[in-house]
């Protein structure tokens, strides 16, 4: 049995869009633009577009024998012996699970979908002695990280507005 965790959907969708609208207006810029309004853009967008790339490679793989972290350009391999102890940081809504091992630390958030079930998962494979008290307290009581994803749809709407404010006033000249 083999488990795949990625980062939700409904963060990632919006992240896209803002990716390509970001390309959109970057592309109108090249037109019309001044010369730093295209140098601020081609910053965004190669580094809105790494970014979207990472998020959209990030997973969590768990199975019988370990646990697998996969990256941009990196995958960590874990048997659940390597791996010593389970720990959370709570701020507000932001959660970040720290995973220690034997070949150091490695963290993901709450932004995972169907992270308590993970965690869970993972609470079952370590032990109770390497689940930190912290994780099962936050079990019984989960927050989810929406701050972030409706931040994205307004940034959706901000991109759009100003590609059809930019497109509107090239056409009325």
């Amino acid at each position: 049995m083999q488990n795949i965790y990625k980062v939700k959907k409904a963060f990632v969708i919006p992240f896209i869009v803002i990716v390509v609208l970001l390309f959109i207006l970057f592309g109108l810029s090249l037109f019309t633009g001044q010369v730093w309004e295209k140098f601020i853009l081609a910053v965004l967008c190669v580094s809105s577009l790494a970014i979207g790339v990472e998020v959209v490679r990030r997973e969590i793989v768990v199975n019988e024998e370990g646990l697998t972290l996969k990256k941009f350009f990196r995958v960590k391999n874990f048997t659940w012996t390597e791996i010593t102890q389970l720990a959370v940081v709570v701020m507000k809504n932001k959660v970040y699970f720290l995973l220690t091992t034997t070949k150091g630390f490695y963290f993901f958030s709450n932004l995972i979908e169907n992270h308590v079930v993970l965690i869970r998962f993972l609470q079952d494979k370590l032990g109770r002695e390497k689940v930190e008290d912290e994780v099962i307290s936050y079990l019984e009581h989960p927050t989810s990280r929406r701050s972030l994803i409706v931040m994205s749809w307004i940034a959706v709407i901000i991109l759009s507005t100003i590609i059809v404010l930019k497109f509107w006033l090239d056409n009325t000249k």
